[in-house]
């Protein structure tokens, strides 16, 4: 089995166990506490993530390629993106802040805990260290940090809700979640040594360098933002947060399997950069059986939820949700788009089409609040699932069109489903050929 797939079994692994002691502790949430609570939780969080992609600066993915092409300049790199991050941490603060000194109410408790929260997130702009480790093919290293630090976290989260803890806490619990492990692989990379490979001085014209490399990235983050989060937001500000806490609990059931397509695109990164411009034709097969892949196992996934989209409300978070059946059945057909979503993304990074994937998230975030405005008052947390629904759509695939350039990517994501089937013998065979290899050395 090759490294590649070794990497994205261990991450996928790592996930299922890490998204199921969230998940859980989120059903028990929205039972104990009831829909009230759990739809001021879920606010909160949900505008508290409107400002990530402030810690971020579109740089993950660039840093990864940097670090892959320039190995010995690593530090460089890390540095650079280390300085530009801390900013955009400090300035997400300040305009929370701003935001919710003008236009909410300051002394609301829900106000005060949403700029603590993006203060305690702003610890994930050290978050670009784990890039560095899977450039270099070593996600073991970040990967038993992790689980220990959210496995604690959720087991006190637990306890939390059990003995009917405060909004405050269970807040204070979730950004403890971002400082302990940006602070973690901090330590780790430090104690390393990587920080002494650096062979190039970082100044501040090397960080602005790296950042406009980034900054369509930013800008493409933060509409990804608005029309992945906005729905929730609107829906507390258009109606009330009970009808945030129907909206979100179907979302969560939705929502879980998102980060699987991510972290397979992501160990896939490396090998599709290295192959773009020295063997086109492996690049262009990686990508079809990627595409392939994610949109079988999402049409898959979105059909059997959708069958028992109610059934699985009702037994995951009781009677009182049921309105959560009908927006879920919904909202799950989102999850094609979103699969999709990961391959298409490497491929603007890789392509330098940095600016199609602003327009994209733009697209999608505009989509998604005009239909919301229009949609929420009348069919509130329907309503929010189908604009939901349309946005993805447009901003994973209807942008692509508008553009000679993006129009390459349509013939290649065509091609992979008329060619589907022979795609999916070619990989069983290449699978069978693992196994065999496996099973002679083995015995």
């Amino acid at each position: 089995m090759n490294s590649n797939v070794k990497n994205s079994l261990f991450l996928i692994l790592e996930k299922v166990v890490l998204l199921g002691l969230s998940f859980f502790n989120s059903v028990l949430l929205a039972r104990i506490a009831g829909p009230a609570f759990f739809g001021d939780f879920s606010y909160i969080v949900s505008f508290a993530a409107l400002f990530s992609p402030l810690c971020i600066m579109g740089l993950n993915n660039v840093v990864t390629k940097y670090v892959v092409k320039h190995p010995k300049n690593s530090h460089y790199y890390i540095k650079s993106a280390l300085l530009i991050r801390l900013f955009g941490a400090i300035f997400s603060v300040l305009v929370t802040t701003i935001i919710c000194l003008y236009f909410l109410d300051i002394a609301d408790e829900k106000s005060k805990l949403i700029i603590l929260l993006v203060a305690m997130q702003g610890f994930t702009f050290l978050y670009v260290l784990e890039f560095f480790y899977i450039a270099k093919k070593q996600v073991a290293t970040l990967v038993r940090v992790r689980l220990t630090i959210i496995t604690i976290i959720n087991i006190v989260k637990l306890f939390a809700i059990l003995k009917s803890a405060s909004l405050q806490n269970l807040v204070i619990l979730q950004g403890l979640e971002c400082v302990f492990i940006g602070c973690c692989y901090y330590v780790i990379y430090i104690s390393q040594g990587n920080h002494k490979s650096i062979k190039r001085r970082t100044g501040l014209s090397s960080s602005l360098a790296l950042y406009k490399k980034g900054q369509w990235l930013l800008l493409s983050g933060v509409a990804a933002a608005l029309y992945l989060k906005i729905d929730q937001i609107m829906l507390a500000q258009l109606v009330n947060t009970e009808a945030v806490a129907y909206y979100a609990a179907a979302a969560k059931l939705s929502e879980f399997w998102y980060v699987f397509p991510v972290l397979i695109a992501n160990v896939y990164t490396a090998q599709l950069s290295h192959s773009r411009f020295k063997a086109y034709h492996t690049y262009k097969s990686t990508l079809q059986q990627l595409i392939v892949v994610l949109t079988l196992i999402a049409l898959l996934l979105s059909l059997f939820i959708w069958l028992l989209s109610q059934p699985l409300i009702t037994l995951v978070y009781g009677e009182s949700y049921q309105a959560s059946g009908a927006i879920l059945s919904i909202h799950i057909f989102a999850s094609i788009f979103i699969f999709q979503r990961a391959v298409l993304s490497k491929w603007l990074i890789i392509e330098k089409l940095y600016k199609y994937s602003l327009v994209s998230n733009v697209a999608g975030a505009v989509i998604n609040v005009l239909l919301n405005l229009v949609l929420i008052p009348k069919y509130h947390g329907i309503g929010a699932a189908w604009a939901t629904l349309i946005s993805y759509m447009v901003a994973s695939y209807g942008f692509l069109f508008i553009n000679y350039k993006t129009r390459s990517y349509i013939k290649i994501l065509h091609q992979s489903m008329l060619n589907s089937p022979f795609i999916l013998m070619k990989l069983a065979q290449n699978l069978k050929v693992h196994y065999e290899k496996h099973y002679k050395k083995t015995n």
